[in-house]
């Protein structure tokens, strides 16, 4: 084969190359068949039915928006009430306690929908149509973060404890909870806007 055919052979061949690579496949190969795999999702939970918790909730109109201690113990308390008769999960008692939260926790509680059954102590509680009694209390230890004129850094222990309207009562549930509550400035009310537990 001369030279000029053989420049011209290359040509074709390297021209067919590209081509190739422009398929995304190799020369005379066929692309892999694609799989795609879905996991399946649990359709979310039916929300609760409206109504209160039979011990009832805090009055949220009374408290107190220019102390962050009194917004975050109405807050917890209303997190952990919860009524067996009349809730799905403990997403309802989160819902319930949004007029103490910041904006942002409220819309994030609002749209949150659980997609898993509440498990064997929900089960259980629900067997004796519990309810929960709560008391929060704030720890004041030293070294926690310093807070400012609108953030405030507190730590609350809660003790939750369900009973049941057939005279059943659990232990209680002891929860420590790291909060933070925010205010846009001064004027504002506070509200709990993070909760760690510890």
């Amino acid at each position: 084969m001369t030279a000029p055919l053989k420049r011209a052979a290359a040509a074709v061949l390297l021209a067919a190359l590209v081509s190739s690579c422009s398929l995304g496949h190799p020369l005379g190969s066929k692309p892999a068949p694609s799989i795609t795999t879905t996991d399946p999702v649990a359709p979310p939970l039916p929300p609760g039915r409206t109504g209160t918790p039979a011990a009832g909730l805090p009055d949220f109109g009374k408290v107190d928006g220019t102390d962050p201690a009194a917004v975050a113990q109405a807050a917890l308390t209303a997190m952990w009430t919860v009524d067996t008769d009349i809730d799905t999960s403990l997403m309802d008692a989160e819902k319930r306690a949004t007029p103490m939260f910041t904006a942002q926790r409220a819309s994030g509680a609002a749209s949150m929908a659980p997609r898993a059954q509440p498990g064997n102590v929900w089960n259980t509680w629900a067997s004796h149509h519990a309810f929960t009694t709560v008391q929060a209390r704030q720890s004041h230890e030293d070294g926690g973060p310093t807070g400012s004129p609108t953030t405030a850094y507190q730590r609350w222990v809660i003790t939750v404890t369900p009973k049941g309207r057939d005279g059943w009562t659990a232990q209680p549930e002891i929860h420590v909870a790291l909060v933070v509550l925010l205010r846009d400035d001064t004027t504002q009310p506070w509200r709990l806007d993070t909760l760690t537990l510890g």
